[in-house]
């Protein structure tokens, strides 16, 4: 069960999907959040990242519980994610 939700909490630190709708203008376009070219590359590196960092640094942080193991999955999801989006960037203009 904790794999699962580490999982779900590093899908969250990708920023996926993020879409302000109304007002004037202002927004993201659904292909600036992730890797270029590959909709579903930022969810999934979330997922990986999630769960990898609550995995190696999660025996760290046992006495933080729920809140700790969250902290880990979302910024592990969100470093991995961002990792991913820039070596696309790069890959994509080499």
């Amino acid at each position: 069960m904790d794999w699962i939700i580490a999982g779900i909490i590093g899908w969250c630190g990708t920023g996926w999907p993020i879409h302000f709708r109304g007002g004037g203008g202002g927004g993201v376009e659904p292909g600036d959040w992730g890797p270029p070219g590959c909709i579903v590359c930022g969810p999934i590196l979330g997922i990986i990242g999630g769960i990898a960092n609550v995995a190696i640094f999660g025996s760290h942080f046992t006495n933080m519980g729920m809140g700790g193991m969250a902290i880990l999955a979302f910024f592990g999801g969100s470093f991995l994610a961002s990792l991913g989006g820039m070596v696309m960037g790069m890959v994509k203009k080499g």
